[in-house]
């Protein structure tokens, strides 16, 4: 039992649901008299090990993401038998729990998906891809401004992962059920889930199932077990919007297929184009086709049986 504990210059306060990265406590550095989200962890690095060696590469470039829409994360500390990540710790609301509470509004929506894909452009273009967005670590800060936790915490050794406390009376309070069911693996994109490497092109399906779900006020890929849940993810086309949500305008709809595209090649390739289109629909324009599609682009056959053989969104 670590809770009520000093560890360092941090007084551990609890644990915390905040992110997906495992067990994370709330602190407070007693000098500084500033609360983070500390992740801990237990055992030696192996420089030897390439986990390792990959894990704390992630970690140096996490470090380098200054913006206002992604929480920061600060440099390893050693205390004694643990090792210390601490991370800015975000009061609000995740978005699991805005999505379980009914469908959203567009513009809610599209003020997430803005500053998204503004905290994606910066750090996929400092190199950096998260590679397990979900919507338990983005943030709808008490602020009202998008939070986007865990950069550099996707492969987390296990064998370094500090064990869960027994018997901990804070947990039925500050550790409440993830929702939805395997939360970590519902946003994974099609390619992660055939064991291909994440790029930024994961990182927009991962986002975009999100932007889906907050307009649904549901989960899209459910289950218990794991290979359904990839099922789904590989096979399961996305519902009509339109069908869902008579408001919804042919540009969202436009937007959102691009997103979640089951062949990479298809999707959006950066977000900047991403950020281009929301724009244009936010100001009111039309969107024939995704920014980034060309009149004579050759689509995928799954595309065009879905818009050409009865499963045209408009």
């Amino acid at each position: 039992m670590v809770i009520g504990k000093n560890i360092g210059e941090y007084r551990i306060l609890a644990r915390t649901r905040l992110g997906e990265c495992g067990s994370v406590y709330k602190a407070v550095h007693i000098q500084q008299r500033q609360t983070y989200a500390l992740k801990l962890l237990k055992g030696s690095f192996d420089t030897a090990n390439p986990s390792h060696i990959l894990f704390l590469e992630k970690l140096k470039l996490a470090e380098k993401l200054d913006h206002p829409h992604i929480a920061r994360l600060y440099s390893l500390e050693s205390h004694g038998e643990f090792h210390v990540i601490p991370m800015e710790f975000v009061y609000g609301q995740n978005l699991s729990e805005k999505i379980s509470e009914g469908p959203s509004t567009f513009e809610f929506v599209m003020k997430i998906g803005i500053q998204a894909a503004g905290s994606l452009i910066f750090a996929h273009e400092m190199g950096v891809v998260h590679e397990r967005i979900t919507s338990n670590n983005l943030i709808f800060s008490a602020e009202g401004h998008l939070k986007i936790l865990d950069f550099g915490m996707s492969d987390v050794p296990v064998e370094l992962e500090a064990p869960e406390p027994e018997n901990d009376i804070y947990s039925t309070y500050y550790f409440q059920p993830v929702k939805p069911p395997l939360s970590r693996f519902a946003y994974l994109s099609p390619e992660q889930v055939k064991g291909n490497p994440a790029d930024t092109r994961s990182d927009l399906f991962s986002l975009g199932v999100i932007l889906y779900e907050l307009l649904l006020g549901g989960f899209l890929f459910e289950g218990t077990k794991l290979e359904d849940l990839y099922r789904q993810i590989l096979q399961r086309d996305l519902p009509r919007l339109s069908r869902i949500r008579a408001d919804a305008s042919p540009g969202w709809s436009k937007i959102l297929r691009a997103l979640l595209e089951k062949d990479p090649s298809q999707r959006y390739p950066t977000a900047r184009d991403l950020m281009s289109d929301l724009q244009r629909v936010r100001d009111g324009y039309s969107l024939d086709r995704p920014c980034f599609r060309s009149k004579n682009q050759p689509i995928s056959r799954r595309s065009f049986m879905r818009h050409f053989i009865g499963e045209r969104e408009e």
